[in-house]
């Protein structure tokens, strides 16, 4: 049986980056990529680069901080959405600078994996065209990611729908549709099937673009620029003081908690709160003139911007995206399809729709990311599993934490304002669990073992720098640099917290799934630093820190720099789990480094 020192599942961005920074600092160890398809890139590799894709970021904005995504040499001219041929090139020469290449098993999959003696993972691997092999390994990353498995819904009749029904995943496969489709249907509301309506449209297609009444309605799609003063949205999210305006339960050790406090606490404060917030969404409304035309006030979102997480989206398109609908080329329908017979779609509503294909953008599968036997052990992993749907005592008691601290989460949206019969929350039999994580990468109760980490169960809007802390913070905790706390009650609850944050702060995105943060990731960004006892403060004076935005650069160096500081034994962080009183900010904790205890004040969770 061959032996490896780290195995690294996954080569998206996530993947990349950990396996770049581990390598970086362990240059000795035996590392192994496994990647399932024949080219690395996750959401970019090129069986996904669906026809018009781009990233909702603009050229500068989604790259890693050592690794500059460079006008002349990637194609992407400035202020540019990157298209999604460029973005794969990128992650290629990134994967090439850095010496990862080699280390890739492409057409690898891992079918099983099973624990192993002595702490230890043996997974099963099915190489394309060759029998199966078995692999073991010490220390197990998964960095899958959250856009792996398709959700294609069942739908009655589709045997004898007799034209193409797939998911946006399989687009390309399908793209010959542009050109010899007259009429399509699109199923589901958010950016992918704004991609998928735009590309038909752009290509003469005719569109019914059918948005579910059972689900949670059209994504938010944003300008680029927002506020009457035109400000770049990324810039904007990454703007400190502005991050102060979320109710955010992780980075309160950032030195502004009485401002904080302030504005989550006091009448004013949140009032102040929903004003900012409300004006983003009312500039995004007033942009996107909705009720101009019947069919586009279709597409006015059905909760409120403040609760949506990265389900916001950029309208990247390069032509108005709604003068499709202005012409009558695309049709919106609110309903769900009950059933298929010949080249027709029967709708809720009783409308009848003929067409040449069905192309489902209908989300993805929330389940555990790879098959772990026996399936007990996924409870102990942290991963997404079937189990009661009535909340647990101690997720009862992150629950009235959250909402003591931030009593604003109270006031919870109306997610299905269509649907009658799903107003209520279903606390009765089964239903699939979030990840359940300390920092959104590691289980609890593997808190000392280091052995198993998750790599990207979070989606935020500065994913490659997200990519690259995680990947630093992965590094030094499996090498046995981070201190973790000694308590593993204390990380149980750290990580109940952050799970259950999710459920409050971004219900109408993906937070009760999985981390999903806006203007939560720089104080994501700042908890791990803080962790790692690197700086996380990285302006030159208190007031560009303030409101000067943050970009991949301030983050330049940061592998290396923690390099250094370990040689020189000046590392000085540790992850603290206890929540502290307001008034006075102090507090400590134990922490295990490397089998031994021992004790620092904290400030945060």
């Amino acid at each position: 049986m061959e032996t490896i020192d780290v195995v690294i599942i996954g080569t998206g961005i996530f993947g990349l980056a950990t396996a770049r920074t581990y390598c970086e600092a362990h240059p000795e160890a035996n590392v192994v990529i496994l990647e399932a398809a024949d080219s690395l890139g996750g959401t970019w590799a090129t069986h996904r680069l669906y026809p018009g894709l781009k990233t909702n970021n603009i050229l500068g904005t989604y790259e890693f901080p050592d690794f500059p995504m460079l006008s002349h040499e990637f194609g992407v001219a400035p202020w540019q959405h990157i298209p999604g041929t460029n973005l794969h090139n990128y992650l290629v020469e990134f994967s090439e600078h850095f010496g990862l290449t080699p280390r890739v098993r492409f057409n690898t999959k891992v079918e099983i994996v099973e624990q192993g003696d002595d702490d230890t993972w043996i997974l099963t691997l099915q190489e394309k065209g060759a029998p199966s092999s078995v692999v073991k390994t010490s220390k197990l990353v998964v960095a899958t990611g959250m856009t792996g498995n398709p959700n294609l819904p069942t739908i009655p009749g589709a045997a004898d729908f007799k034209a193409p029904i797939f998911h946006a995943k399989d687009f390309l496969q399908h793209s010959d549709l542009l050109k010899v489709a007259k009429r399509v249907v699109v199923y589901g509301g958010a950016k992918s099937a704004w991609d998928a309506v735009y590309a038909y449209a752009s290509s003469g297609v005719s569109v019914d673009w059918v948005i579910r009444e059972s689900g949670k309605g059209p994504c938010w799609m944003a300008s680029p620029f927002v506020t009457p003063l035109r400000i770049w949205i990324e810039k904007l999210v990454f703007m400190r003081v502005l991050t102060w305006m979320t109710p955010c339960i992780w980075g309160a050790r950032d030195g502004y908690e009485m401002v904080k406090n302030f504005l989550h606490i006091t009448v004013l404060g949140r009032w102040i709160v929903s004003s900012f917030f409300g004006g983003i969404a009312n500039d995004t409304l007033a942009i996107n003139n909705f009720d101009a035309h019947p069919e586009t006030a279709k597409l006015k979102p059905w909760s409120d911007a403040f609760w949506g997480g990265t389900s916001l989206s950029m309208l990247n398109y390069p032509t108005d995206f709604f003068e499709h609908l202005r012409s009558g080329l695309v049709k919106v329908h609110h309903a769900d399809i009950t059933h298929l017979t010949s080249r027709t779609a029967h709708l809720s509503t009783g409308e009848t729709l003929t067409a040449d294909a069905l192309h489902c953008s209908t989300g993805w599968k929330h389940e555990a990311p790879i098959n772990v036997l026996p399936e007990s052990l996924l409870p102990e992993l942290g991963l997404p599993h079937l189990a009661s749907a009535a909340p647990s005592q101690s997720a009862i008691k992150a629950d009235d934490e959250i909402l003591a601290r931030f009593p604003m989460l109270k006031d919870q949206p109306d997610l299905y304002p269509k649907n009658k019969s799903r107003r209520l929350p279903v606390e009765e039999g089964l239903s699939i669990t979030p990840y359940r994580l300390f920092r959104f990468m590691v289980p609890p109760k593997y808190i000392h073992k280091r052995n198993f980490v998750v790599a990207g169960a979070m989606l935020s809007l500065g994913q490659p720098i997200s990519a690259q802390v995680q990947g630093l913070w992965i590094t030094s905790y499996l090498d046995g640099t981070l201190n973790v706390p000694d308590s593993v009650d204390e990380v149980e609850h750290s990580a109940e917290l952050f799970s259950r944050y999710g459920k409050w702060r971004t219900p109408a995105g993906c937070g009760s799934k999985h981390g999903d943060m806006i203007f939560e990731t720089m104080p994501y960004w700042d908890q791990l630093l803080q962790d790692l006892g690197l700086p996380y403060k990285r302006k030159s004076t208190w007031l560009q820190e303030i409101f000067m935005p943050y970009g991949v650069g301030d983050y330049a160096g940061l592998v290396q720099e923690w390099i250094q500081l370990k040689k020189a034994g000046r590392l000085a962080g540790g992850c603290g789990t206890a929540l502290l009183d307001r008034e006075t900010g102090n507090g400590s904790t134990n922490y295990a480094v490397n089998g031994h205890s021992e004790t620092k004040e904290i400030a945060g969770i």
